[in-house]
């Protein structure tokens, strides 16, 4: 599981999210469970990066889950249906 050092995923985050995310599934070779603890809220910029993530993994043939994401966040996911397609395991 790899932590996610956010309070805020917005659209400010993204970049150095993006730069996180791509060197992370880059090594990874097993599925990837990143751990949402610490974030207290989302947008869709966030999103939408967490989204192309998933494909990213997809490709490599692993799995992408959140785990342990607040309920600020889970409303935010829900609300625009990402919620089962970034597989929230822990809602």
């Amino acid at each position: 599981m790899h932590t996610l050092a956010y309070e805020k995923l917005t659209i400010y985050e993204v970049e150095a999210l993006q730069k996180e995310l791509l060197a992370l599934i880059e090594q990874q070779k097993e599925d990837l469970v990143l751990d949402m603890g610490g974030v207290e809220k989302i947008d869709m910029a966030a999103i939408q990066l967490l989204l192309a993530a998933q494909k990213n993994c997809e490709k490599k043939g692993i799995k992408l889950s959140l785990a342990q994401s607040k309920d600020s966040v889970n409303v935010d996911l829900r609300l625009c249906g990402c919620n089962k397609l970034l597989g929230v395991v822990d809602e």
